[in-house]
This record gives C-alpha cells, sequence and structure tokens, in this order.
C-alpha cells in the first residue's frame, strides 16, 4: 500500500489534537477535510484577495482551528 502524503496543515491539526488528546486525533477523513478547507482559503486568499502570505496563513489557520 503506498504511503499517503499529509500536508502541512493535516499535520498542524493533529499535532493540536494529539497534544489536547482529543478523541479526533485519528479521524483521518475529519483531519483530511479541515486541512483541504485551510490549504483553500490559503490559496483563495493568496490569489483572489491578495493578500500576504502571513495574512493568508492567519486565515487558514483559522478556518482549521474554528470551533476549538
Amino acid at each position: 500500500m503506498p504511503k499517503k502524503d499529509i500536508s502541512y496543515w493535516a499535520l498542524y491539526l493533529k499535532r493540536y489534537l494529539t497534544e489536547e488528546d482529543d478523541p479526533r486525533k485519528d479521524d483521518d477523513a475529519f483531519i483530511d477535510a479541515r486541512a483541504e478547507l485551510a490549504a483553500a482559503t490559503m490559496e483563495e486568499t493568496r490569489l483572489k484577495e491578495g493578500l500576504t502570505v502571513n495574512q493568508a496563513e492567519e486565515r487558514a489557520i483559522a478556518v482549521l482551528m474554528e470551533g476549538f
């Protein structure tokens, strides 16, 4: 079985969930969905809104961590 690449956003969220002992820390579907949303937010805010990298990253992290 090929090894799956994991995104920066997925690693960020997985680390947080593990440190907080959140039961979703092993829920790959949950983590992947949030990571994809964060990546899309980063891309959209950079390309369509023209935000700086730091501004776009802040928005992406806010989306990734919403509700925590």
